[in-house]
């Protein structure tokens, strides 16, 4: 139990036992829920307040307006007031704290400890400000604190860039999550593909990752994290000279020297199997794939393939069957059936699932996907020996896993986008629109939504639903690559993808 001072929250906010931002007249929660707010108690009624903190809480601040309190007597914004509120709301909006590792890992779950211990003045801080009011800037519509933001912005990538090309010093992890934040600043704030910013930063991410210079000791040598095959790396760094040399940086004295896997349960506790080392096997083959099959292939060539397919999904099956208990999902309700027409955000019907926290959702989601890119391979494999004579017949159980593994990611979605996954339940009859919850979900989920939606295994019906949920996410949570994401029906952009994703699973490291 955790006493946290007299409760200032209004009378709803405290019946539902949710944080409150206080806004006078209404609190921004009421509002943008859409109820009344009943107002507040006076300074005599105010009581402490006790209760029990759990990291599967969810709990999202909005801001619509800029308070007047920012102002100086000057008239002039209190730019100190301003950047110390945006980094609040970036920690709530993005940060899935987790104080037990041996569950979660969260997500940038110690980005708040890092930037205390390196102060104000350092890369990650100045980082960390300039993304946090990027996205305040956004969420307001407020063009002051957004040119704020493009200055800093402007402003640290000169001076980071000078800091990590000149090979003195050591890559640390505040180094790392700098170039992280960067590159989560361009995938947060950009609505146009053709800036594609992000991909220099998830470029130095996998760069530092994949280099002895690493500061963490990665499961498969940081394969996860490798932004472009060995081929177009070389081609880019001979386009592109000024990309730091890694190579000859010393390393981290305080370097993570544990194997460290970011995508399981932590192997010292369960029996889990690591999952990295299979994600980094699906890529790879997946592109094999495409190349066999852009030309006259023989049978042999289409077999061998398919049995490699197989075999990966098979070790997919293992790990799902190591899983603890807590990782594990649990139906929390069902939302009927309606009319034939596309259903709104969060109400296809079927069941809803409820987890842990965001973190292990999205994992769940990054296997499924990723089984599910399995499975085409199997099935286009199948379409092309098919047109052998005396070819063997596909397995009907196919299609059966490819739809069970589709509705266990459309299940997850109103868990992670939305603002309480009760309240939402509560009104599924009425199909009341999806309150948006924390920004994170969107954030780790947009990319599992693409993918999905363009695989010629998806129904057509279950990919303009997941195009819809990338442009709710888009709009609701401002985040601009998922409206870049929600207009492509094809796979044109899995590379550009691919290259972001770096970024997102970087922000697991710390």
């Amino acid at each position: 139990m955790v006493n946290n001072g007299a409760s200032g929250a209004c009378q709803a906010c405290k019946q539902r036992h949710k944080k409150c931002d206080e806004t006078r007249p209404s609190c921004l929660r009421c509002s943008r829920a859409r109820r009344t707010c009943p107002g507040y108690a006076t300074g005599k009624e105010l009581k402490f307040v006790n209760y029990s903190q759990h990291i599967n809480v969810i709990e999202p601040p909005f801001v619509d307006t800029v308070p007047t309190s920012w102002s100086a007597e000057n008239g002039l914004l209190d730019w100190a007031s301003i950047e110390g509120h945006a980094r609040v709301q970036f920690f709530e909006d993005y940060c899935v704290h987790s104080p037990n590792q041996d569950i979660s890992r969260g997500y940038l779950s110690g980005l708040p400890a890092m930037i205390a211990k390196a102060g104000p003045e350092s890369d990650v801080a100045k980082a960390c400000t300039t993304i946090a009011l990027a996205s305040l800037g956004t969420k307001t519509r407020d063009q002051n604190i957004a040119q704020r933001a493009q200055s800093h912005h402007t402003a640290l990538l000169r001076s980071f860039s000078l800091s990590i090309t000149t090979g003195d010093t050591f890559i640390s992890v505040e180094s790392l999550i700098t170039a992280t934040l960067l590159g989560l600043h361009e995938i947060i704030i950009n609505t146009d593909i053709s800036n594609g910013a992000h991909i220099a930063h998830a470029q130095g991410v996998s760069a530092i990752l994949t280099s002895k210079s690493s500061p963490f000791d990665l499961m498969c040598g940081g394969k996860l994290f490798k932004a472009l095959d060995p081929t177009s790396t070389i081609e880019q760094e001979i386009e592109n000279p000024k990309l730091p040399n890694w190579q000859h940086t010393p390393p981290d004295p305080n370097k993570v020297t544990s194997r460290f896997s970011i995508l399981c349960t932590p192997l010292s506790k369960h029996g889990a199997v690591t999952i990295d080392e299979i994600f980094a096997r699906t890529e790879p083959l997946y592109n094999r794939t495409a190349s066999v099959l852009a030309r006259e292939a023989t049978l042999e060539e289409l077999y061998v393939v398919k049995r490699d397919a197989e075999k990966l999904k098979d070790d997919y099956n293992v790990w799902q069957e190591s899983l603890p208990e807590e990782w594990k999902p649990e139906v929390v309700g069902v939302v009927k059936g309606g009319d034939e027409s596309l259903p709104q955000v969060g109400y296809w019907p079927g069941t809803i699932t409820y987890y842990h926290d965001p973190y292990i959702a999205t994992i769940w989601n990054a296997y499924r996907k990723a089984r599910l890119l399995v499975l085409n391979i199997i099935m286009d494999c199948y379409y092309r020996i098919c047109t052998f004579p005396e070819h063997e017949k596909i397995d009907p159980a196919i299609f059966t896993e490819i739809s069970e593994l589709t509705k266990g990611i459309i299940s997850s979605i109103p868990f992670v986008l939305s603002d309480d996954i009760q309240a939402f339940l509560d009104n599924a009859g009425t199909c009341k629109p999806l309150v948006p919850g924390r920004l994170v979900g969107g954030l780790l989920l947009m990319h599992t939504l693409y993918v999905i939606s363009v695989l010629p295994i998806t129904e057509p019906k279950v990919q303009r639903y997941l195009r819809d949920c990338l442009g709710w996410i888009g709009e609701n949570m401002n985040i601009g690559q998922a409206v870049i994401l929600s207009k492509c029906a094809t796979n044109e952009l899995f590379e550009y993808v691919t290259e972001a994703h770096v970024l997102i699973w970087a922000g697991m490291l710390i």
